[in-house]
């Protein structure tokens, strides 16, 4: 048998002679964690005329073709990567329209980031994020509908999570969002869907775990490790996310690929 590595991501500042490709799929964007306004993810392509990761992409295609196997159709992507400028178009927008109703502009500020997070705080801004809808309107009732049903079962199988669930607005800050999904690759979005957890709180997980989570079929499963110190020997993707991810103790998140060679 062999081991073969698929992923590793780092979480403080590696060595100069260590290759890094910073891929961000566990960034973890919010109000304590925002990003740069001039940031911009370099592997942005479309689907349908909305930019998006590239890896965010094809995952999507994957799933839509698998909800389709599965009879729910008409499903759209409604937005995706949002560069700074335009987040703060719109919570400027959302402001406005507050003040308007009779609020200061504190308190307009505070009840606009309830439903929307202020500039550089959007995850949006990874191209990591993906509104979905049926008809056009991004509501809660989403949750309701046989699309909205299939996300919440499935969509962890092929990558994403619903970013802001029921319940959990205390620690993520932002209302239930239904049809906001979050790109996170596998087994993370797996793992985080059956042990109910939010990004925020896989993190504090995983800053917590030292040794290993098994996960998936015999004979080829994967496992992800949490070390302080660094593998004597690398041979995989690495992703330096310490400026994006303060609460992450320092160490590495690794994915293994075991694979028995046919016999």
């Amino acid at each position: 048998m062999y081991f073969r590595v698929i992923l590793l991501v780092a979480c403080f500042v590696l060595a100069p002679q260590t290759a890094a490709a910073d891929t961000g799929l566990l960034w973890l964007i919010n109000r304590d964690n925002p990003v740069d306004a001039d940031f911009m993810p370099q592997n942005l392509v479309e689907y349908k005329g909305v930019r998006l990761h590239s890896t965010a992409r094809s995952a999507f295609v994957e799933m839509i073709t698998a909800m389709e196997t599965d009879g729910i159709t008409g499903v759209c992507l409604q937005s995706a990567y949002r560069p700074y400028s335009h987040q703060r178009a719109i919570f400027d927008q959302r402001v406005k329209e507050l003040m308007a109703k009779g609020n200061n502009k504190n308190e307009a500020e505070q009840i606009a980031s309830e439903s929307i997070q202020p500039p550089g705080a959007s995850e949006h801004q990874t191209g990591l994020a993906l509104d979905v809808s049926i008809n056009g309107q991004l509501t809660k009732s989403f949750a309701d509908t046989k699309a909205g049903r299939w996300l919440d079962a499935n969509s962890h199988s092929h990558g994403f999570i619903i970013r802001y669930p029921k319940h959990k607005t205390a620690i993520t800050n932002i209302t239930f969002e239904p049809w906001h999904l979050r790109y996170v690759g596998t087994p993370h979005a797996s793992i985080m869907k059956n042990m109910n957890l939010t990004l925020e709180e896989y993190w504090k997980y995983l800053a917590q775990v030292q040794t290993f989570i098994q996960w998936g079929a015999y004979g080829n499963y994967q496992l992800i490790t949490y070390s302080h110190a660094p593998p004597d020997s690398i041979f995989c993707e690495l992703t330096n996310i310490s400026s994006y991810a303060p609460m992450c103790a320092g160490g590495y998140i690794i994915v293994v690929d075991k694979v028995y060679p046919q016999i």
